[in-house]
């Protein structure tokens, strides 16, 4: 097809964190692909902050799915159909092109209301609900079992124009640096200190390694490394953290970014991040920090941290379960997260920290604002 050269371009990645990230690169090709492009992100309300990170995103449109659902089951049929109408009459014939980076019927409906005559989406065997391919005009080719950055630049060879790396060029605001630099400096970080993150959440109780345990992993890592501990946690964790930690020393300590934004500005500061299979592990590994990835019921082939330079520790699942594209979630106790024992993680952040990789490297813990 002969495109614009300056494209009205709208990319469908409703969410979650994680997924987002990683469709950051998505933006970047599309953005040396036509420069004088404009590009507008259709994402759920709850991550609307989300593509802000990447300053070739000109515009957001924000959609509440999980409202509509809301009211078809509580048998508003009204409101929904008022939620539906609202959003077709905002981005109706507002694009020349659009892409569905999700492959579900909601992000397919999405990108089908939008009226766009060119609606890219993934080969129906790569959906995670294969009839929403029938709302696209135009697909990749199938991609397999491939990691989900990979899988998402395939939308890019319909256009021509798949990068050879992935870029994700995120770009946290002046307020998100200056909330992160005030708060280390608020615990007494300072330049040149050495950070290690652990992250103890996750969006799905199945990929938790529990707090107790990482509780204990700081207690192990205090005494092997010079540098400081630091839980990064939401508010829905904060309070239990608060009571698993207590006693431990000033060097660790507890943040709770105020924004994504902030989040991100505060990962890039930190020498290792440590975490399970959600959203803040792949934030930092889109920023380029070393990662030690704790898996259980996911996998690492279609979704371990982007780059180099991460440990993925993952053991086999009892329950008889293969991985694939999508994580198990029918084992009710994972033990394939409980097998993962603290020993193997000391160890593995000791390697990332003997490795020599440039990316180690304490003296950007501060001086990066």
């Amino acid at each position: 097809m002969r495109w614009p050269q300056a494209p009205r371009v709208a990319l469908v990645k409703l969410g979650a964190l994680g997924d987002v990230i990683y469709a950051f690169p998505i933006v970047s090709a599309l953005n040396a692909w036509r420069p004088e492009g404009r590009i507008t992100w259709i994402i759920e309300e709850r991550w609307r902050e989300l593509p802000s990170l990447h300053p070739a995103v000109h515009d957001v449109v924000a959609v509440d799915t999980k409202a509509w659902r809301r009211a078809i089951r509580s048998g508003r049929w009204g409101d929904a159909w008022r939620g539906v109408r609202d959003f077709a009459r905002s981005v109706a014939g507002r694009f020349d092109l659009v892409l569905d980076a999700q492959g579900l019927y909601k992000s397919g409906m999405a990108a089908w209301l939008t009226r766009s005559p060119v609606r890219i989406g993934f080969a129906p065997e790569d959906c995670r609900e294969r009839g929403s391919a029938r709302l696209c005009t135009r697909h990749a080719p199938p991609a397999g079992p491939v990691h989900v950055v990979q899988r998402n630049l395939g939308l890019l060879s319909v256009l021509g124009a798949t990068p050879k790396e992935p870029q994700f060029d995120i770009r946290p605001a002046s307020t998100d640096e200056a909330w992160a630099s005030g708060w280390l400096a608020g615990v007494g970080i300072g330049p040149g200190d050495r950070v290690i993150a652990l992250h103890p959440g996750a969006g799905h109780p199945a990929k938790k390694w529990g707090l107790e345990r990482f509780a204990s992993l700081a207690r192990h890592l205090l005494p092997r490394t010079a540098g400081r501990v630091a839980f990064v946690t939401g508010p829905e964790d904060r309070a239990a953290l608060d009571r698993v930690v207590e006693g431990l020393t000033p060097r660790v300590v507890i943040a709770s970014p105020p924004t994504v934004g902030a989040l991100a500005a505060l990962l890039r500061r930190c020498l290792v991040v440590i975490a399970g299979d959600t959203g803040p592990l792949h934030l930092a590994a889109a920023l380029g920090r070393p990662t030690v990835a704790l898996y259980g019921p996911s996998d690492p082939v279609t979704a371990a941290p982007v780059g180099t330079g991460h440990r993925v520790l993952k053991h086999p699942c009892p329950c008889g379960w293969v991985p694939g594209p999508y994580f198990n979630r029918r084992c009710p106790d994972t033990p394939c997260m409980a097998a993962i024992g603290i020993d193997e993680v000391v160890e593995a952040v000791g390697s990332i920290l003997a490795s020599g990789d440039p990316n180690v490297d304490a003296g950007r813990l501060v001086k990066e604002t």
